[in-house]
This record gives structure tokens, sequence and C-alpha cells, in this order.
């Protein structure tokens, strides 16, 4: 049956407008990521547009967006009502399903082509693969068959786990369980840094949680104030204050910016681009990675030009948007066929 616990509710522009821009910064990193991990010599001048955005990693700043629209998108949608049997069936299938085909795919590439996926990993480990988090235990040093995805979902698992705890207390006293947060985000970034990455993010998504609750609109003031902390954290590049911290505020701040260009976005063809990047981003968030290092596979990164390093770009994202259409294509598939079934039993 349909989840009647979630409002039908008019789309947001600047939500998937934030959401497709997230998920170029995403690409360019992996992308760009080949020039100084891939390479005998570091190469950043081959990277395409920028590695950096106001002093932080271009992919902190995508995946700090990622939280934020994330929180935001949820509470939008169950701020008035929320069933949580059938919540957390839809975020699992919203998951899940996509991920283990995406998988599954990439599995039967890299075993003809390689001859196998993870030589001397325990074939038990394959359970975190199975609950998609073999990525983010590698923080812990446990070995895996990661092969797609990144950290960023067990981590948008637990904040789903998370989310109803969360949606009361923002109900409530949003400002003092803010606080909380970033208190315990800090304590967790400065005695564990990036390990326990959960803590750490938190606040970013619960930021999305009040904006859209209680805020909605960026006016000249918070711009003037945004761009000022983008600003000053590009020339001064504070080394003291730690990548989390920088990235929280770094987020926040870009995001204000971000909603509000998307409210003098008109045109509905640059609208119309902006929503298939953003409903296409979870899929293309599962290839990209494993499509950029295919590539990179068959090129001399050593010796690429800096024009060439833009052409095997375009040819990436070519890739990467084709690959994206599909998956989801047989994601949407199968999804109506569960959902047929479940109205008829």
């Amino acid at each position: 049956m349909a989840d009647t616990s979630a409002v039908k509710k008019n789309r947001i522009f600047y939500l998937d407008f934030v959401r497709a821009i997230a998920t170029i910064a995403i690409i360019l990193t992996h992308y760009n990521a080949l020039f100084v991990y891939n390479v005998v010599t570091p190469a950043p001048e081959k990277a395409v547009i920028t590695m950096q955005v106001s002093n932080i990693y271009i992919g902190a700043f995508g995946v700090s967006l990622f939280f934020i629209i994330s929180g935001a998108s949820l509470m939008y949608v169950y701020d008035n009502k929320i069933e949580l049997p059938k919540f957390y069936k839809k975020r699992l299938l919203g998951i899940y399903p996509m991920f283990w085909l995406a998988y599954f795919l990439a599995a039967v590439y890299r075993y003809r082509t390689a001859g196998g996926i993870a030589p001397g990993v325990p074939k038990r480990n394959f359970i975190l693969t199975i609950l998609g988090i073999d990525s983010y235990m590698g923080n812990f040093g446990v070995q895996s068959f990661c092969l797609i995805g990144e950290w960023f979902i067990a981590v948008i698992i637990m904040m789903y786990l998370l989310f109803p705890i969360m949606r009361i207390l923002v109900q409530k006293n949003p400002w003092i369980v803010f606080v909380i947060a970033c208190v315990l985000g800090l304590i967790s970034t400065l005695v564990y840094g990036k390990s326990i990455e959960v803590f750490a993010r938190i606040p970013e998504f619960m930021f999305g949680m009040i904006f859209i609750k209680y805020i909605k609109k960026v006016d000249w003031r918070a711009l003037v104030i945004a761009i000022g902390i983008l600003v000053v954290n590009a020339i001064v590049k504070p080394m003291f204050i730690p990548n989390n911290i920088q990235t929280f505020y770094v987020g926040i701040s870009s995001f204000l910016v971000l909603v509000f260009i998307a409210n003098y976005i008109r045109l509905d063809s640059a609208r119309n681009i902006f929503q298939v990047i953003s409903k296409y981003s979870y899929a293309c968030f599962l290839v990209h990675h494993f499509i950029i290092y295919r590539v990179a596979e068959k090129v001399d990164l050593n010796n690429m030009t800096r024009k060439a390093s833009y052409m095997i770009f375009l040819w990436c994202v070519v890739l990467i948007a084709f690959f994206s259409w599909a998956l989801q294509a047989i994601y949407d598939k199968m999804t109506s066929v569960i959902k047929r079934k479940n109205n008829y039993a």
C-alpha cells in the first residue's frame, strides 16, 4: 500500500537545484582525485574546474550539501505525520534495491575482467556489503568487498534511523537541540576525527530540517553573511580549524547562497536540467566512482594534458549519465512491480 503518512506535496525547486550541484561536485571530486592519488607525481593543475570550495575539499562540500538537503527533504514530507513502519519501509526501498542491483552489475564486470572481486577478504564480511556499510567500515580497518558507493550510504542510513527522534526534538526545541547537536559534533570531531562520521554530520542534517520548517527563505542579509563566510574562509585558510568544522559552516553557507540563486532561475529549460540531475542523483552516486576508475584504467594519467583531462571527464560524464539512467529505469520497473503486488495483496 502507498505510504499515506507522507502527504503528497509539491516539489521545491531549490532542493533539486542544490542536490544537482552536490551531485556535480561529487563527480568532480572522484575524477580530480585521479590526478592526486593515481599518478606518479601529483598534478592538481589537471583537475577539472577546481578541487576546493572556500578552502574545503570539493568532495566535503558536495557531501555536506547532500546531508543538508536530506534533512530538509524528510522534514518537508514528514513534518505533519509519520508512520514508522511505512517510513522505514520506504527508506529501505529507496536505498537497497538500487544499491544491490548496481553492486551485482559491478561485481559481474569485475569478476569477468579481473577474475575476482576482493581476494583474501573473509566471505563473512560480505554482510557489510549487503547492509551497504562496507565502505564506512573501512574507517575502522575492516576489509570488505566494497565496489560501489561510499561511506555516505552508511551514514545516511543511520540518519534515517535517527530521523523520527530528531523530528520530534526539532518540533519542540529546534535551536536548543541544534546547539547540542553542534557541541556533540565538535566533540566527536576533536576526539575521533572522521572515524565516527555520523555525529559530525547530524548538525548539517538537522540544519536542513530546521531550515525547511522555520526559515524557508534566504533574504539579502543572510546572503551577505553567507558570502562573507565563504570569502573569508577562502582567503584566510584557517588551518587551526578542523576540516569537519570548516565543512559544517562552509556547507551551510553554500546551501544558503544556492537557495538564494535558485529563486532567480526562471527558465524552464534550465530548471528541467537541474531537476533531471536531481532525479538521477542516487543512481549517479552509485555508479560514478566505478565508471571513473574503469575509464582511468584505459588512459595514461601521467602524461595526459589538461585539455585531454577535460575531454576524458566529458566522456566519463556521458557514461555516468547513461548508466545512471539505465540503473534508475530498472529500479523503477522493479518498484512498480512490488507496488502492484502490494496493492493486490
